[in-house]
């Protein structure tokens, strides 16, 4: 082989492996997400089978039909990589089913994303690995000087690398999609094959071709009860827009990546507000002019990440006439909105391909009245860069005096591990945050105000006319709602990014539940009023507070039970609300309440059976992962064995 065909197919090699490096995680995304934990996933069942390729290589290379081998080498290489964008989505889907709970699922996506690697993209790399050796034996067949074949080889292979990484991020995986993407990456290898082995190797460019051309379906099909809208693979994520019922009635979500259970932007049809998480973020005008209701002229917010034009559009339906700046680093979740969650309603600008950081760190000072934070990437997991002191004290900058910094963080308790780093950290910068459980869900909205005192009581004196707001003013006026935090617990800084572990501890003390057994009476207080009292901390949100209530009654009654195990339930303490409702039912109640029991000692039953559920299956990944390392590395050593016999 002459230097200038070797150095060719080492530059194809090098691209075509760096490439399906990076495609291969967009290419698993759907299924597994794109979690610091699959991507290392990846590259390490990449490193490893490339470091397994050059052994091979290297035993294969000193025989006299090397090239020949090579050739077969890599056209195997070109037709499994070809067939894995059609084997990811069954295997994904088998992997990690759709109806998984998210905060169950890590060990699922995790354990799966590793098998899911080594099952599509371990042979083929590891094929692509004996390359390097086996063309430098090539070249030094020829007369090359060893150091100077060796030399050519890994600088083309390098450079080749070098334009692979550019290529997949800012143009292949965009423009094509990651399965074209990894369909071109497989004709590049079969281009080598016919380089190497001139033969009909070459007529193997054609699979690669014949695969892109073949109808191949959504990435993800969506379950049964979402219709699927739109699909589209950004420069930064995989996107899916879907919906849910029809007419009147129905409502869009978008979800990202793995999607499960959660979203990422909705609309109801005919309404602004959306019944979650994003519409106490209104609340945040009235608190920042001390229970005055803006009618929106002069107000100015910032919504950073604009989850689809939501909170622009929820803002120009409270308070008319504000201005709504809007800052989201993907500029496909802009153009999703536009199309699908009917734009963003209110003035202002939309500032696309922007990070958070840098748009708040060049914004205007005192140029907003509120700040919404609402930056999520990779599902659950807050950006640390935008979570740090540093961050709020860019943030501060940009409020004027009296104004509002609101963040949506997950959580299932004030002492979550993340609501309660992120509330001291805003503390630290603010001097003093709260936080508001939003009822019934994983979220909470941590609030801080710019130079003056932040009291949750003034919403008591809001007087709304709009009917939603009206609704949300009344349900966070109670003063038990919030919780004061001060700058004295863990505060999040640049150089500490601790939010990742503080999410997955939180996750792991969420799935362990509160406390065993059933609530337990401990005082001597009437349990009607007991009752009347823990009915009405759970509906300010306060469940924590409802349980404390509940045990100082004298005993406990079926309907204290109920509610005992309404409480631990919103606290996901399923295990323990389900126990509270079988104790109830247990105890004789009254004909009223058999039916609600009977109904959650069912939802708890299904939500527990779910969670059992995604930790067997996250038990089973682990295992067929485990599994396919020893198979994979049991057919190595016999090939190299055969090799090195030959």
């Amino acid at each position: 082989m002459r230097a200038p065909r070797a150095a060719a197919v080492a530059f194809l090699l090098g691209f075509a492996m760096m490439a399906l490096e990076l495609t291969a995680v967009r290419l698993l995304a759907p299924y597994f997400g794109d979690s610091a934990y699959v991507w290392t996933n990846v590259i390490g069942v990449m490193l490893v089978a490339l470091a397994a390729g050059a052994w091979l290589g290297g035993a294969t290379a000193g025989r006299p039909d090397a090239q020949r081998w090579l050739g077969i080498a890599l056209l195997c290489a070109a037709v499994l990589a070809a067939l894995a964008p059609w084997c990811a989505r069954p295997l994904g889907g088998w992997l990690v089913p759709q109806d998984l709970p998210l905060e169950a699922a890590t060990a699922a996506l995790v354990r799966g994303s590793l098998f899911a690697t080594l099952v599509l993209f371990a042979p083929p790399v590891l094929l692509l690995g004996c390359a390097g050796p086996m063309l430098v034996a090539a070249l030094a067949a020829q007369g090359v000087r060893v150091g100077r074949a060796s030399g050519l080889i890994s600088a083309c292979s390098t450079l080749g690398s070098l334009a692979g990484t550019f290529a997949a991020t800012h143009v292949l995986v965009p423009e094509l999609g990651s399965r074209a993407s990894v369909w071109l990456c497989a004709g590049a290898v079969a281009l080598c094959a016919g380089l190497v082995w001139r033969r009909r190797a070459a007529l193997a460019v054609l699979l690669p071709a014949l695969c892109a051309l073949l109808p191949a379906g959504p990435l993800r099909p969506p379950p049964p009860d979402l219709q699927l809208l739109a699909e589209e693979e950004s420069a930064l994520q995989f996107l899916q827009v879907v919906r849910q019922g029809a007419g009147g009635r129905a409502t869009t979500m978008r979800k990202i990546n793995e999607g499960l259970d959660s979203f990422h932007s909705l609309a109801r049809a005919g309404s602004a507000w959306t019944g979650a998480y994003y519409d106490w973020h209104a609340l945040a005008p009235i608190l920042a002019a001390d229970g005055a209701v803006p009618d929106g002229a002069g107000l100015r917010v910032l919504s950073l990440g604009s989850a689809a034009g939501t909170f622009a559009r929820l803002f120009a339906d409270a308070y008319p006439d504000c201005v709504v700046d809007g800052v989201e680093l993907d500029p496909a979740v802009v153009a999703l909105g536009e199309r699908w969650f009917g734009g963003r309603a209110a003035r202002g600008t939309d500032h696309a391909g922007l990070d958070a950081r840098v748009f708040v760190a060049r914004a205007r000072a005192a140029a907003y009245d509120v700040v919404l934070v609402d930056t999520y990437i990779r599902q659950i997991y807050v950006p640390a860069h935008v979570a740090s002191a540093e961050f709020f004290a860019l943030t501060r900058r940009c409020l004027r005096p009296g104004g509002v910094v609101t963040v949506n963080a997950g959580g299932w308790s004030f002492d979550d591990p993340v609501v309660g780093a992120l509330a001291s950290t805003m503390a630290a910068v603010f001097g003093e945050a709260f936080a508001f459980r939003v009822p019934w869900s994983r979220n909470f909205l941590i609030v801080a105000r710019n130079g003056a005192p932040l009291d949750p009581a003034v919403l008591g004196r809001a007087d709304p006319t709009h009917g939603e707001l009206a609704a949300l003013v009344a349900r966070a006026a109670e003063p038990l709602a919030w919780r004061r935090f001060a700058p004295d617990g863990c505060v999040l800084r640049d150089d500490r990014p601790l939010l990742d572990a503080l999410q997955h501890r939180a996750m792991a003390l969420a799935r362990r539940g509160a406390e065993p057994g059933v609530v337990e009476a401990r005082g001597d207080r009437d349990p009607d009023g007991v009752g009347v009292e823990a009915h009405a901390l759970l509906q300010a949100g306060r469940p924590e507070a409802a349980l404390d209530a509940i045990r100082a009654a004298r005993e406990i009654t079926p309907y204290l039970r109920l509610l005992a195990g309404d409480a631990r339930w919103a606290l996901h303490d399923v295990a323990g609300g389900r126990a509270e409702f079988a104790a109830a039912l247990a105890a004789g109640p009254a004909p009223e309440l058999r039916e609600p029991l009977a109904a959650r000692l069912r939802d708890t039953g299904e939500f527990l059976d779910a969670l059992a559920r995604a930790e067997r299956i996250g038990a089973r990944n682990g295992w067929l992962a485990a599994a396919a390392a020893l198979a994979g590395a049991a057919a190595a050593l016999v090939v190299w064995r055969r090799m090195a016999a030959a």
